[in-house]
């Protein structure tokens, strides 16, 4: 009787056992899946925040480059502008080209062109113009004596010999230049007049 007590006792205990082992390694395997279920949701989320960082940049980068073209077109619009008008009042005295001839004009012009340049620019601005050969001196000069006056710019003169008479201005890294010359507003003036002529001639049809 004694022995069969302790062999009850003896199955009792291992079927304890075993049963205890079971639900810990279910346990086990379900905190395994939990915790790789929770990282795989994580790694998922992290991700997606990256991404999110990424096209934020992006964009940013996008705007920014936008804005900047957009500001560069209006420095140059206005640019042109003004100097269309300086050039549009001499008109009333002389033709373009003899307009462009005179010196004391052309300096004017650069002069107001170099001011013009960026003027909210608090970095100093490098800027390059090319002038006919006969012009190249007397405008040079003129910068080197005005040198203290115009502030945050760097003028370099240079002579382009395919310039017969007017000026070229743009940055001094050659990225991208302005041109006022007599062929560019022979052009202007041309696209301005030809809906005159044609409503003169034909009734603006």
């Amino acid at each position: 009787m004694q022995n069969k007590l302790q062999e009850l006792t003896e199955k009792i205990y291992r079927e304890g056992l075993e049963k205890g082992q079971a639900e810990a390694n279910q346990l086990v395997a379900k905190a395994k899946e939990e915790a790789e279920k929770i990282l795989s949701e994580a790694k998922s989320e992290a991700e997606k925040i990256v991404a999110a960082a990424k096209k934020e940049a992006e964009d940013y980068r996008k705007n920014i480059d936008t804005e900047v073209t957009l500001s560069a077109k209006q420095v140059i619009n206005g640019l042109k502008q003004q100097i269309t008008s300086m050039i549009e009042a001499k008109l009333y005295e002389t033709p373009v080209v003899d307009a462009l001839k005179d010196a004391d004009f052309v300096k004017k012009v650069i002069e107001t062109a170099v001011n013009r340049w960026d003027p909210n620019s608090a970095e100093a601005v490098s800027l390059q113009v090319l002038v006919p050969e006969d012009m190249a001196k007397a405008v040079a000069d003129h910068f080197a004596a005005k040198a203290q006056s115009i502030i945050n710019k760097e003028v370099e003169v240079k002579v382009d010999k395919a310039i017969k008479y007017g000026f070229r201005i743009g940055p001094k890294d050659g990225s991208y230049v302005v041109s006022f010359t007599d062929a560019d507003f022979e052009n202007l003036f041309k696209d301005f007049m030809r809906p005159k002529i044609v409503a003169l001639l034909f009734g603006g049809k």
